[in-house]
Formats: structure tokens, sequence, C-alpha cells
């Protein structure tokens, strides 16, 4: 898919029809990444995909690098003070699914270009590359100005993935 269909699918996935949702809250703080990754398996696994498997995991693993990333480089206010991050999920069953974080932060995310083999960090947004079929982050804005940015990660659903309707 070109990235101009990516982007036309993250509209969908935005503003469209027939998307399941789901979203919480994180303080921004490092433990909080456990808690991001909690909430989506637990509600992959609520959309019936396999609790574990590429799919699964790849996911997974975009939030976690995500929110470590809002987390690390997109705090705002001092440590003493409360600042969250918010996790977004956006499902249309049986095409694609939609992963959005968002942060306080204004400043784009960048990915580092060739990270030291030895170093600890600096690799997150090129894992997210790896895992999701399409990634981008955009500023967030209200009616006073910018209030910081989103980071998108997209997944096309796997074919095998038994979506069905949740019961009344």
């Amino acid at each position: 898919m070109t990235s101009s269909a990516y982007r036309m699918v993250l509209a969908e996935l935005a503003d469209g029809q027939g998307i399941e949702r789901a979203a919480i809250e994180v303080e921004s703080t490092p433990a909080s990444v456990r808690d991001a990754r909690s909430f989506v398996r637990q509600q992959l696994s609520g959309w019936r995909f396999p609790e574990s498997g590429d799919f699964t995991e790849g996911v997974v693993l975009a939030v976690s690098e995500l929110v470590t990333n809002a987390v690390v480089h997109g705090r705002t206010r001092p440590a003493d003070d409360s600042e969250h991050v918010g996790i977004a999920l956006a499902l249309k069953p049986g095409r694609s699914l939609g992963v959005l974080v968002t942060d306080n932060s204004g400043g784009a995310p960048v990915a580092t270009v060739r990270p030291d083999r030895h170093a600890t960090c600096g690799r997150g947004l090129k894992l997210v590359g790896a895992v999701a079929d399409y990634w981008t982050a955009a500023p967030r804005e209200s009616a006073q100005g910018s209030i910081g940015k989103g980071v998108w990660a997209v997944f096309r659903c796997p074919e095998s993935a038994e979506l069905l309707p949740r019961s009344a």
C-alpha cells in the first residue's frame, strides 16, 4: 500500500463508521508502559485476536515502544506534576487496526538513522516500523492551538483472525 492509501485508512480509522474503539490514559511514568501493554493485550483478546502470535506481539511491541517514547521524550511538565499519555485503538474488523499514542509534546518523533549497536536506546521507531504496516505522527490541536502530538501505527488485520460479533 502507498502512503496515500494508508492516509485513507487512517482517516477511516479516525472518523469512519463501523469502527470499534477502546482507549485509556496512563500516567507518564515508566511503570505505565506495562499497563499500556496489558490494556492492548486485553482489548485484542476481547476482539478475538489470538493471545499470542505475530500480530498480537507486533501490536503490543509497537505500543510498548510508542508509550516509552511518550514517557521519555513527550513529557512537558516537571517530574512531580501529573501528566498523562493516551492510548487509543481503532479496529475496522477484518481490515485494519490503528494504534494512537498521544502526549503533550509538540516535538515530532525522530527515528535514529543508525543507532550505535551497543546503544540501549534509539531503536523504538525502527521497531515500530518493522512490526507495523505504516506509522506516522501529527500535531494535536484544539481551539487554543497545539496541545501535543499523536503517533499512529497501522496494522493490516491477519486473515486468520476470527473476529466474532460481541454478545449483548
